[in-house]
């Protein structure tokens, strides 16, 4: 091959590797800590160039440079990139982008208002990619109608008063604001990235929507939804279909979702307001089939009893006794577990044989029970079709939250993710009409400030782990639940099992997934279970205070294999009908108190050596029968003294890594406790 062949050869692979690296610079690349930003998609100072001016004036349109659009009755196509300034008032028209080959349309709305009466107010139908800036210090305003008029009957696009088919970015120093009266308000069919401006948004269905990608940045943006306020939908292609906070701040109030992503949610920073589905209700009712004060033996998971915890480990009578007899039904709640009188509602929650006669007065059959049963069901699933999401944050795939300010008020979960939550760090502030937090698989909380003020179930998942964070939950039920399950379909599942009970009692289940606790500081406040695992809990570190439950039908520590602690500090004060301490293989001693009657909330519990060194002193925020204390400055043949309100109340050893205490001293573990049952969710 000769010189000049060299040469020219040389030439042509620099130009194509120039043209791949400027391709790969023109397109943003998603990375761990947000979006890498196209240069394009930075706001340019345009005075001093090459721009085309277009003027609105009520119905009119007016361009200085005609070569590059065409304008026909009340709307103008842009058809060649480049950079276009839109001005005026256009009462009844439409920016149509439709441009051929590569290269970037910027539109510099500098005090531009466009509203269409059948049709979205701008429509990029074809283009590279769009840049709509907003001019600082100006006003504009895009707006569409209640009903579009479409001139292909096949088409259900543009939908939306801002609509793109291809890549948006938005950005600037100006204020926009957004009405879509038909459907949505900004759509974009593949990339949509927000990094600047004041935006205000209010739409019938959908705020903001990005197909592929919705990346907000720099940006104030208020949004008023009746469906989902920020959402992206590709849920075809796995890398695709993200929402990506870097920062700004960001106000939503939707009917549906919050934000909701067919992918993944990331959250590094910015501040975040979200109200969905109109808030938490005011009054969060638990919807257990038995209510909050029925207990008695503690089932697996598959619903049956005791056996699945077959020494009893952890269980102690209400009482503090040694021995055991059934409970009588004329005993009050301190002195046992009550079976609920038939027909009392509220806490017994318990419909009586006459309630459960149908309407035509006869006692309902097994064959018409059965009936019901698959009536009931088939209505449920499409209730579930039919039923409106109404969470904060929601994802399909992963949810990472590393920073940032959220609060959120939802009627629905506040955060959820359909696979993973990992919060790395940031001030998260819920309240909500279902979980806080859930996760369908993991829960992994390693920094960060959370306070769930107001939940049906405060953090859930199949597996959770704590290493480190302040976290502070209140909860009507369970307030940390591992494989546990109170979304609305999983309630009625499980109503509709305890009615089958000779199903129930044929389903074998294996149950997976741990509670680890390894660092932060826990705090919660249950009128539920307050540590709850289908399986078995380890803790190693941090430390966790559970007030409550007041109920004996729950426990302030609920398992079913095993809770094995090595070190941290657990307090645990609660009722005593269900009360579990933890295994007696634990590394670090731990002891349980039982105290003859239930003592009111606030009073103040000591422990201290025998030299009368002060070891632990709380007072529980509720009604306590039993309290659960685990400390490495307890040991295993230490002596010590228990305090309330000053007063001694018992002296004992410790005489194994779980040692159970009564106000006569040390007192034995019991095995399985009598009478009643006590629902186990998925």
């Amino acid at each position: 091959m000769s010189v000049e062949k060299n040469i020219k050869l040389y030439v042509i692979i620099v130009m194509l590797l120039f043209v791949v690296l400027l391709s790969a610079c023109s397109k943003e690349q998603q990375t761990e800590n947000g979006i890498t930003y196209a240069e394009d998609d930075v706001y340019l100072n345009w005075v001093d160039d090459d721009v085309t001016h277009v003027y609105f004036d009520d119905t009119s349109i007016t361009a200085d440079d005609n070569n590059q659009t065409v304008i026909q009755d009340n709307q103008i196509e842009i058809y060649t990139a480049g950079t276009y300034v839109l001005e005026g008032t256009l009462t009844d028209g439409q920016v149509v982008v439709n441009t051929e080959g590569t290269g970037t349309v910027r539109l510099i709305l500098n005090g531009a208002s466009i509203h269409s009466t059948t049709t979205s107010a701008i429509y990029i139908k074809q283009a590279d990619k769009t840049v709509i800036s907003l001019e600082e210090g100006t006003e504009n305003h895009l707006s569409d109608g209640d009903e579009y008029v479409y001139l292909n009957e096949e088409t259900d696009e543009p939908s939306s008063a801002l609509f793109s088919k291809d890549d948006v970015t938005i950005n600037g120093d100006g204020n926009l604001t957004v009405e879509g009266n038909y459907n949505d308000a900004i759509t974009s069919r593949d990339n949509l990235k927000i990094i600047g401006g004041t935006i205000t948004v209010q739409s019938v269905d959908d705020g903001i929507v990005g197909r592929d990608l919705v990346a907000l940045k720099d940006a104030t943006i208020h949004i008023k939804a009746g469906g989902d306020g920020v959402k992206s939908t590709n849920d075809a292609d796995e890398d695709k279909g993200n929402v990506i906070l870097e920062s700004g701040t960001l106000t939503i109030d939707s009917s549906g979702d919050g934000i909701q992503s067919e992918n993944t949610v990331t959250v590094l920073d910015g501040v975040y307001t979200i109200t969905s589905g109109g808030g938490s209700p005011d009054v969060i009712e638990s919807q257990e089939m038995m209510g909050n004060g029925f207990g008695g033996m503690r089932p697996g998971s598959d619903g049956a009893p005791m056996e699945s915890n077959p020494t009893g480990e952890g269980m102690t009578p209400p009482d503090g006794n040694t021995s055991m007899t059934p409970p009588d039904s004329n005993n009050s709640r301190e002195e046992g577990m009550v079976p609920p009188e038939w027909g009392e509602s509220g806490e017994e929650g318990m419909a009586s044989p006459e309630e459960m006669i149908p309407s035509n007065g006869n006692k309902t059959t097994e064959e018409e029970a059965s009936s019901s049963l698959s009536s009931e069901e088939n209505t449920t699933n499409k209730n579930e079709e039919d039923t409106v999401s109404m969470k904060g944050i929601k994802a399909t795939n992963s949810l990472t939250i590393s920073g940032g300010t959220i609060t959120i008020d939802a009627n629905d979960d506040a955060i959820h993710s359909d696979t993973d939550i990992i919060i790395n760090g940031g001030d998260i502030d819920v309240a909500t009409g279902d979980d806080g937090i859930h996760a369908d698989k993991d829960v992994m909380i390693a920094s960060g400030d959370i306070v769930i003020r107001k939940s049906l179930e405060g953090i859930e998942g199949s597996n959770i782990t704590f290493n480190n964070g302040n976290i502070d939950i209140t909860a009507e039920d369970d307030g940390v639940n591992v494989n546990g399950g109170s979304d609305g379909a999983e309630r009625a599942q499980f109503d509709r099992d305890q009615l089958n009970q000779e199903t129930t009692q044929t389903q074998e289940t294996e149950e997976t997934g741990e509670l680890l606790i390894s660092g932060g500081s826990i705090t919660v406040d249950a009128n539920g279970d307050g540590l709850d695992s289908n399986t078995s809990i380890t803790m190693t570190g941090g430390t966790v205070i559970v007030y409550g439950p007041t109920n004996n039908g729950n426990g302030a520590l609920d398992y079913d294999q095993s809770f094995d602690i090595t070190g941290g500090t657990l307090i645990a004060a609660g009722s005593a009908g269900m009360a579990q301490g933890v295994s007696s293989t634990s590394e670090q001693a731990t002891m349980m108190m039982t105290f003859e009657e239930t003592q009111i909330k606030g009073t103040l519990v000591e422990i201290t050596d025998e030299d009368g060194n002060q070891i632990i002193k709380i007072e529980p925020e509720k009604d306590f029968q039993t309290i659960v204390i685990s400390d490495n400055q307890l040991s295993e043949d230490g002596t010590y003294m228990l305090y309330t309100d000053g007063d001694e109340r018992t002296t004992f050893e410790m005489s194994s890594m779980m040692t159970y205490v009564n106000e006569s001293g040390v007192t034995v573990q019991q095995g399985a406790m009598q009478g009643g049952f006590r629902e186990s969710r998925q």
